[in-house]
């Protein structure tokens, strides 16, 4: 009971420091470098307005809070490809292994495709641009994670990510004098995530570091990557009635502190029968285009394998809805 209480103080006490930290600051709009991390990745975690910190517990948490897959058991494979707005597809995956009582091991990797692009150039008169031709950004990154349950209350995992984006290649100047340049970026970004049961029914609380990096020089100015805390709890609330039932109806809150922008609450709801069937629904606060999801699940086993298949719906103010599939195969 002594562990439980200083667990949750330390818990309070960071999420104040956090929080108190930005109140009563403007918008931080345009403040970091690879937006693409922001990009949800998975039709579960999406569907429920990425209220996910703490209901992370299959392969897609490797994306959300590492400490989520020490609750995956064998070996697991994730895909999933996401259809953003303006034409951008982000393509995901993820595999993890269980290893005896070692821990959790996975290795994921994502990219943005951002299309082509049409460019242009300051004109010699300084009277509007010229067209200098089409580009396709890329952004891809490369991630190795660790998790493991160091109790039957508490996980601990973290992910160590190689990073790249290459925006193509230009000129600063004059069309008669320009300078060459290759806009390219590449580093190392760090995730850290906690997961812990209260021991209150199934309650449980969750922390999650993303992005965590030294800001990186691009062309002329530093520039960080989105770094976002997020604090998360969750609970199946037909638990107040009875303890054991077919039927589960999850509730999951999260509390977002973004570096580029004020804070944010994500709620997120999730019903299943037998977790066979699942229904999900989302909301989000405090975004000027986002606010409703919801989606759906279905799970199945045969023998030793089973697969999981998830849809996404992310609904938008003025742009059309984005619509994700997610695939878990479990071996």
């Amino acid at each position: 009971m002594i562990i439980k209480n200083k667990f949750l103080m330390i818990l309070v006490l960071i999420i104040s420091i956090a929080f108190s930290a930005q109140a009563g600051n403007l918008k931080k709009i345009a403040q970091t470098g690879m937006k693409w991390l922001s990009i949800p990745v998975g039709a579960r975690a999406s569907s429920l307005g990425g209220a996910y910190t703490a209901m992370a517990d299959d392969i897609s948490s490797i994306f959300w809070n590492p400490a989520g897959i020490a609750y995956t058991d064998r070996g697991h494979v994730f895909l999933t490809q996401t259809r953003w707005i303006a034409d951008i597809n982000v393509n995901a995956g993820a595999l993890t292994y269980k290893y005896r009582n070692w821990g959790v091991i996975g290795i994921s990797f994502a990219s943005a495709d951002w299309g082509t692009i049409n460019g242009t150039q300051l004109a010699n008169n300084a009277q509007g641009y010229e067209e200098t031709g089409t580009f396709s950004p890329s952004d891809w990154g490369l991630g190795l994670t660790y998790a493991k349950r160091i109790s039957d209350a508490f996980a601990l995992g973290g992910t160590v990510k190689y990073l790249s984006e290459d925006l193509g290649s230009g000129s600063i100047g004059m069309l008669d004098s320009p300078t060459k340049y290759n806009a390219k970026m590449s580093l190392f970004a760090f995730d850290v995530g906690t997961y812990y049961f209260t021991g209150f029914k199934d309650l449980r609380f969750a922390v999650s570091f993303q992005n965590f990096s030294a800001e990186k020089k691009y062309r002329a100015e530093h520039f960080p990557l989105p770094l976002t805390f997020k604090f998360g709890v969750a609970m199946d609330v037909l638990q107040f009635a009875r303890e054991e039932s077919q039927h589960q109806i999850m509730l999951a809150v999260d509390a977002i502190h973004p570096r580029d922008f004020t804070e944010r609450l994500h709620f997120g709801l999730e019903y299943n029968f037998r977790k066979m069937i699942f229904l999900r629904g989302g909301y989000k606060t405090n975004y000027d285009e986002e606010d409703i999801s919801f989606g759906a699940g279905f799970h199945a086993g045969l023998g030793g394998l089973a697969f999981t298949i998830d849809y996404g719906y992310v609904q938008f103010t003025n742009f059309d809805a984005v619509q994700m599939f997610s695939f878990d195969f479990n071996f």
